[in-house]
């Protein structure tokens, strides 16, 4: 049976099924696009929480997975206008002291694979290359399915995918420079 219908007609073994089929996918994607455990665990829970609720408003058009990952993006959108509108709103004059708690770049590279260095330098792009640059290259979604989920023509997300790319091999050979 589809997830969507057993969720119409047995609300609880649905709700159990798309939690199993897709919540590790989507905590995978939501840490990389807010780079905080906390708020992606919160992200996942609130995208389930709207699919089982909204299941009428799936018509089948996509795949189940391009439609919660659609939900996660606008919530991951909502909760960064949200924190934008906070930022301006501290207006104070002093900065307060936050210790780096980051390991030394030179241990990390030591004790790290490559691939590793490839995340960490797609944790430091913009959001919008970030949410593009997850999708195609870790969620492997295709540029038109990326578009469909974000909202954005094509050809915009072909261009941040080629921005991200010039970002990312300037930040690696930051990386490998200080090597």
């Amino acid at each position: 049976m589809e997830i969507a219908e057993e969720i119409r007609t047995c609300p609880e073994s649905g709700a159990r099924r798309l939690i199993a089929e897709y919540g590790d996918r989507l905590y995978d994607t939501a840490f990389r696009l807010c780079q905080d455990e906390s708020a992606a665990r919160d992200l996942v829970n609130r995208t389930l929480w709207r699919a089982i609720e909204r299941i009428g408003l799936f018509s089948g058009a996509s795949s189940m997975y391009t439609w919660l990952y659609a939900i996660l993006v606008n919530f991951w959108r909502m909760d960064l206008r949200q924190k934008k509108k906070m930022d301006i709103l501290l207006f104070s004059d002093e900065v307060p002291e936050c210790p780096d708690e980051r390991p030394d770049p030179a241990e990390v590279l030591a004790a790290k694979a490559d691939s590793e260095s490839i995340c960490n330098a797609v944790a430091q792009l913009p959001e919008h290359y970030r949410a593009v640059t997850v999708f195609r290259y870790f969620e492997d979604m295709s540029v038109p399915e990326i578009a469909g989920v974000l909202g954005i023509p094509e050809g915009t997300v072909k261009f941040r995918l080629h921005k991200a790319k010039k970002i990312m091999r300037r930040i690696l050979s930051q990386t490998v420079d200080a090597q």
